[in-house]
């Protein structure tokens, strides 16, 4: 997590949270939709937020949080990936998660 800058933060987050519509207007389907969709989002924003403003000594309880919540992130900006925004050098880092050993992270680059 610390190769991701604090602008690809702030633009991935602000990317995919200007995409997600309120859902005051929406009804039925839509409304529940808009209304998971945002719950989703926020949750994981918190997630990599909060590991990027923990203390030091927190940091290793939190990195694989904070890992899985920014693939989530990435993968629902790239919901919008056609869109002119597109925030592609911040959805470029991930992290893959090794099936044999789940809680350590290996570093993807998806250029």
């Amino acid at each position: 997590m610390e190769r991701i800058t604090e602008d690809q933060v702030a633009r991935l987050i602000g990317f995919v949270s200007a995409r997600i519509p309120e859902t005051a207007p929406l009804q039925g389907e839509a409304r529940r939709t808009a209304a998971a969709l945002r719950l989703a989002a926020d949750k994981q924003i918190a997630a990599v937020i909060f590991y990027r403003t923990s203390p030091a000594d927190l940091a290793g309880e939190t990195e694989m949080h904070a890992a899985a919540s920014w693939n989530l992130l990435v993968a629902l900006a790239g919901i919008w990936r056609d869109h002119p925004q597109f925030p592609a050098d911040a959805a470029a880092e991930t992290f893959d998660f090794d099936c044999e050993a789940p809680l350590s992270t290996t570093t993807h680059y998806d250029s």
